[in-house]
């Protein structure tokens, strides 16, 4: 008999699914309808550019999900029309998950199916593991996927450098505590190779008052030693800076109403035009999912030639609840339609992985493959816990940075090429859990 997973949400967000014979409790009704999980999914398995995605209606996501399915495993299209969204999309997570790993071929899994992939991850993850069939036969699919990325991740041999070269703190030659040329802490800095009149760029905030930052943009030649260029927005903060041609793109959250913030996205034609801080295009997003707060803003994609013509695909936090800040991700389009949907996917591994607080900043990477890195809380209010995952963007690992005198608590993560196999890496280092010497923001350089 095909074996089909069932899956319900904990607080609308969290998997909390279950395969026959679960140890998990369910609702009396399960949804079948995601459209957060199916445009995650395509945009995961690259099955889908943002562009396309974009342009899709619900139906359609569904539908081109079940094509691709349906050419790349053995399973009838009448069963897989039959499944949930969430089953459908799991599917397509474990054959990504199987390439990945190089454990099956892309014609070995078009003669298996579901199922099939299903009992070859417990299997391995039985080998892998403490746990036994048994026992992972209770947990659903996005479990066993968790498992068998927590192991994957160490063993492969280019995942595996870049987390110890992440975690090699101490003989990169650190620098803790930035500054720029007017004395002004450099938090969250974010940096992008420019070669225009600085070798590299940097976006970051300073406070100027109670709650109240101070977007700044600056340049250095060594990433070392940075001199202050513009001011690129009064009650702005959080920002990320991609160069797309030409020009830049810009965006950060910003908080014109205290307490409310939101995203602002612009675009400069021109170096010149960045220096002085006049965009060709500027746009404002609409919170979608909490009036509270969404922002922290990374870019992950750029489409297109211009403004006019693109999607740029933003990856950011809201405030769910006023509980805790969760993942979400959106498609810009022409710099004035926005799309967007919650990421239930990264917000339940990540919390599986034992972090019960905020989920926040991001930056994403492309070296053999596309990856992310991430901040996430063990526990809310404590800023201690603060902590760096590595992952693909939605399985997870925790880093451990080993700095000159041990600090534990890291947030705020950014990281760009600015050499063929050459990354520089940011992140902020409370005082909170960390040394003396050891706080601010931290820059070092990584060789993969």
């Amino acid at each position: 008999m095909k074996y089909l997973i069932c899956i319900s949400f904990v607080l609308s967000l969290c998997f909390s699914g279950c395969s026959k014979g679960s140890d998990d409790s369910l609702p009396e009704e399960t949804p079948a309808r995601n459209e957060n999980v199916l445009a995650k999914t395509l945009l995961y398995t690259d099955w889908a550019s943002a562009a396309t995605v974009m342009s899709m209606s619900y139906i359609d996501m569904r539908n081109t999900l079940i094509s691709d399915l349906d050419s790349r495993c053995k399973d009838a299209p009448s069963f897989l029309q039959q499944m949930d969204d969430v089953d459908l999309c799991l599917g397509a997570m474990m054959y990504k998950f199987f390439l990945d790993a190089d454990i099956f071929s892309a014609q070995q899994l078009a003669d298996m199916t579901l199922e099939e992939y299903r009992t070859s991850i417990i299997d391995l993850n039985a080998t892998k593991t403490v746990f036994s069939v048994s026992e992972l036969q209770k947990k659903n699919n996005i479990r066993n996927l968790s498992i068998a990325y927590s192991w994957w991740f160490y063993q492969n041999a280019s995942t595996n450098q870049k987390i110890e070269q992440l975690n090699n703190v101490a003989n990169a030659e650190p620098s803790f505590d930035m500054k720029d040329d007017g004395g002004r802490v450099m938090d969250v800095l974010r940096i992008v190779k420019a070669d225009e009149s600085y070798t590299y760029l940097g976006v970051y905030h300073a406070m100027a008052s109670t709650n109240e930052f101070i977007l700044y943009l600056a340049g250095s030649n060594d990433l070392k030693n940075w001199t202050t260029i513009a001011v690129l927005g009064d009650r702005s903060h959080q920002g990320d800076i991609k160069k797309w041609g030409k020009g830049y793109i810009i965006t950060n959250e910003q908080d014109p109403i205290q307490g409310s913030n939101n995203i602002r996205v612009r675009y400069y034609t021109s170096y010149a035009d960045l220096v002085v801080d006049k965009p060709s295009n500027d746009t404002t997003i609409p919170q979608t999912f909490s009036n509270l707060a969404e922002g922290t803003p990374d870019i992950r994609t750029i489409e297109g030639s211009s403004p006019s013509s693109s999607h740029i695909l933003i990856g950011y936090h809201y405030y769910d609840n006023g509980i805790r800040d969760q993942q979400a991700f959106g498609i810009l389009h022409d710099f004035s339609n926005w799309r967007t949907w919650k990421d239930e996917v990264s917000n339940f591994t990540i919390q599986e992985m034992g972090y019960k607080g905020n989920i926040g900043g991001r930056a994403a990477f492309s070296h053999d493959g596309d990856y992310l890195l991430q901040e996430a809380q063990i526990t809310s209010g404590d800023w201690s816990s603060w902590r760096l995952l590595f992952g693909n963007g939605a399985f997870y690992c925790t880093l451990q940075p080993q700095t000159p005198l041990g600090s534990t608590s890291f947030a705020n993560p950014g990281i760009t090429s600015v050499d063929a196999d050459m990354f520089v890496v940011t992140s902020f280092l409370p005082s909170q859990g960390n040394r003396s010497g050891e706080t601010g923001e931290l820059v070092y350089t990584v060789q993969f």
